[in-house]
């Protein structure tokens, strides 16, 4: 079996996942997969990517149960970091995939724990950092199109 052939069947392994697993429609799986860093097209991918790609795929487990009930104590703290980094449970899962190649917050290892909750809180410092900046530059701009005297007239 030449490479070409290979690679083709992997694609179609690949796409019959996406579909009898996920039910992903095409657009979604697109998505993904950009959001993974393989891009959107299952054909500019090489051999060892799109074996990468399919373990994934075989790895991952999608279950039924609320959000609140797969998290332990430490699990729920970060819970809360990602709804307050206004992550969704896509994002971190696409997160987890691409750094740890795990696919949920229970297989993490207790030092991938402790790194996905530092970068959470690092994600919402610099997004506070940012907002604060944000607001002052609003304010001094307003600040600068309505001075007022003691009297609360405009300032000519």
């Amino acid at each position: 079996m030449t490479q070409e052939q290979r690679e083709r069947k992997l694609r179609q392994q690949i796409n019959a996942i996406r579909v009898k697993k996920f039910h992903w429609p095409l657009d979604g799986f697109k998505f993904i997969i950009c959001g993974l860093g393989y891009g959107e097209s299952l054909t500019a991918l090489t051999e060892p990517r799109l074996l990468e790609l399919k373990s994934l795929m075989l790895r991952y487990r999608s279950h039924g149960r609320p959000q609140a009930f797969t998290f332990d104590k430490q699990g729920k703290f970060m819970f809360a970091l990602m709804k307050q980094a206004t992550w969704t449970d896509s994002d971190l899962r696409a997160f987890m995939l691409k750094h740890y190649h795990k696919s949920h917050w229970n297989l993490l290892s207790k030092d991938e724990r402790r790194a996905v909750i530092a970068m959470l809180q690092n994600y919402i410092k610099k997004a506070l950092v940012k907002e604060d900046e944000n607001n002052s530059t609003e304010n001094r701009n307003m600040n600068k199109k309505h001075k007022e005297t003691s009297n609360g007239h405009p300032q000519d």
